[in-house]
């Protein structure tokens, strides 16, 4: 019987579960609706839903489900990396899968694993949210931000769009016209800029929402709108500062305790870096504080990476072999 490893990816839009036999040959990959906010209403019901539908899905592809439902389905190690805080989910978890080895983390180790292939280094993410993360060699491990819109997320769609609004509102109050009014009339669909600030606070533009006008931002950045680029500019910076304290929290920066002679990998992910602006920027200010970085794209998506840490916890190197296997099926 083959052993079944199990690498599950849930987030604010989707959740991907991952199933790879013991060589890292990926068996099937299955989909599902959102798995997060566990505490609002529906929300226990929606992370089962997601889980369940993601895995059962993926086990139906593998042909696992023959004449069996998905708790007879034995895990020798499963991780799932998931967005918020994943205490309130691990007893949830629990009650639907069966695992040897069974963690429920948060998704940014998993998103780090992925991008650097289980290899030292950081990664900063910027969606919705913002958070960097880093882990060395040895296994120690850092977070910087992930705080949430209220007290953290620098440098995030969410914050970019936050800024974009009250700079304008600021322009118009002087009777200064721009290029980002116009484009925030038109995305929100109102007719005022003071209506999309009252229908935010009322609850009728959601957090998310307000988020979604960071790649109007970005493309108006991209095109020199000055004002954009402003926005886009501090937001990479913010970033970019991420890193830095992430690198220096874990020490990569000191010669001796870097790999590769030196060479701190740095990965990033997220909707935000879609900004050919806001990523030359952050690349620039990385290298400016950290001459000793490699600023490389993510191997691998998160998905993946709670695979590996699947394997990890399990006790399973992650060798050149296991990720070629990866890469061969990951399609």
């Amino acid at each position: 019987m083959t052993t079944l490893f199990l690498g599950v990816d849930g987030g604010q839009s989707h959740t991907t579960a991952l199933i790879a036999d013991g060589r890292g040959k990926i068996l099937a990959l299955g989909n599902a609706g959102p798995s997060n906010h566990t505490r609002e209403p529906g929300g226990r019901e929606r992370l089962i839903s997601a889980v369940t539908q993601s895995v059962e899905d993926a086990l139906r592809q593998a042909g696992l489900l023959k004449n069996k439902i998905m708790r007879d389905v034995h895990f020798a190690s499963a991780h799932l990396a998931m967005t918020g805080e994943p205490e309130d989910k691990i007893e949830i978890v629990r009650e639907i899968l069966q695992a040897d080895h069974l963690i429920v983390g948060h998704d940014a180790p998993a998103a780090l694993a992925g991008a650097l292939a289980g290899g030292e280094g950081v990664i900063v993410l910027a969606g919705t949210g913002s958070v960097a993360c880093g882990q060395t060699r040895d296994g120690r491990f850092a977070r910087i931000g992930g705080h949430g819109y209220m007290f953290g997320d620098e440098g995030s769609a969410f914050a970019i769009a936050v800024n974009a609004l009250s700079l304008t509102l600021a322009s118009e109050d002087r009777e200064a016209q721009d290029d980002l009014k116009v484009a925030l009339l038109k995305h929100f669909k109102r007719d005022s800029l003071k209506a999309i600030a009252e229908n935010f606070y009322a609850g009728n533009i959601s957090r998310d929402r307000l988020a979604s006008f960071a790649a109007r931002v970005g493309n108006l950045g991209d095109r020199k709108d000055r004002m954009a680029r402003i926005i886009l500019d501090d937001a990479a910076e913010a970033l970019a500062e991420m890193v830095i304290a992430t690198v220096v929290k874990l020490q990569l920066h000191l010669p001796d305790l870097c790999m590769n002679d030196n060479v701190v990998q740095v990965s990033y992910g997220g909707g935000v870096f879609k900004s050919a602006r806001l990523m030359q920027v952050f690349v620039d200010e990385v290298r400016a504080g950290l001459p000793e970085a490699k600023i490389v794209p993510p191997r691998f998506g998160p998905d993946v990476g709670a695979l590996l840490l699947a394997y990890r916890q399990a006790g399973k190197k992650i060798t050149p072999t296991l990720l070629d296997n990866i890469a061969n099926t990951n399609s």
